[in-house]
């Protein structure tokens, strides 16, 4: 699958879910749909994951950076 971004991926696989929902196709293509569904879904929810921890990453230091400020004022 070509690098796309979050929101690209995320408008393919609600295409994929529209295309299923709406019916009509053939066995081997709702596999095929459900199939690219599946690796699209799996792509956002890593792609958020990776957004989660470097948010995760970066409170985690700003509480650090405030507590440091913190213990400097108060020990002076």
């Amino acid at each position: 699958m070509e690098e796309l971004s979050f929101e690209e991926a995320f408008e393919k696989l609600q295409a994929a879910i529209q295309e299923l929902e709406e019916g009509g196709l053939t066995l081997e293509a709702s596999i095929e749909q459900f199939e690219l569904g599946m690796r699209l879904a799996n792509l956002c929810t890593n792609m958020l994951d990776r957004a989660e921890l470097r948010v995760s990453r970066l409170m985690a230091g700003e509480t650090r950076e405030s507590q440091d400020s913190f213990t400097m004022m108060t020990s002076e």
